[in-house]
């Protein structure tokens, strides 16, 4: 008895799943996330880039100015240039930080030049970066005692000049320190020739 129920029960079974409906029959249930799993995928590798302070999500280390017309971003470490580290390294300088700035100067703007990035921390410090040429221009004299490097000359003429209207430039600054810290509060953007320093807002989903 105990087969015959059996056997009757898959022929329904087979026959209600061939003439059913799939439009209308229930869907099949995902997988039941595990809440330990997604806590630790949400939880990434920590960034090198900077939060700013009361965000719950700036480790982009993007920072978007206007200045005039021209549109700016920094990126809060920047990628270390290897020929700007070789000639570091070669001359005994310490450890150093890179910002990247990117300037989309539209056509009939005005040339923009920075005279520094500064980026204050919760504790009160600002630390200053500089553009590239200013601070390979002080290594190489101290280096030389004021004598002429072809190295450093090369390097200064690289990274040279500012954001020229209707393009795009990249302007390279440094900051004497060996990291960032890993909270910021402000990021403020000074341009050359005394204009008034513009802050920098963070965008955590770049």
């Amino acid at each position: 008895m105990k087969k015959t129920v059996l056997s009757s029960t898959l022929l329904l079974l087979l026959v209600t799943g061939c003439g059913g409906n799939p439009a209308t029959g229930p869907e099949p249930a995902g997988p039941t996330p595990n809440p330990a799993q997604t806590a630790t995928e949400q939880a990434a590798a920590p960034s090198d880039a900077p939060s700013v302070e009361g965000l719950v999500d700036a480790g982009s280390g993007t920072f978007a100015f206007l200045i005039d017309q021209a549109k700016g971003e920094v990126v809060l470490p920047a990628e270390a240039p290897e020929d700007v580290e070789g000639l570091r390294s070669e001359l005994g300088e310490d450890a150093v930080t890179y910002a990247l700035v990117t300037v989309q100067n539209p056509e009939g703007g005005l040339p923009l030049d920075l005279e520094a990035v500064t980026v204050s921390t919760p504790g009160g410090q600002d630390l200053e970066f500089r553009p590239a040429t200013a601070v390979i221009e002080e290594w190489g004299a101290a280096a030389n005692g004021g004598e002429s490097n072809p190295d450093v000359v090369g390097l200064v003429e690289k990274y040279s000049g500012g954001a020229v209207p209707g393009d795009t430039s990249e302007l390279l600054m440094i900051g004497t320190f060996p990291e960032l810290p890993d909270t910021v509060t402000t990021v403020l953007v000074q341009p050359a020739g005394g204009g008034e320093p513009v802050e920098a807002t963070v965008r955590p989903e770049s």
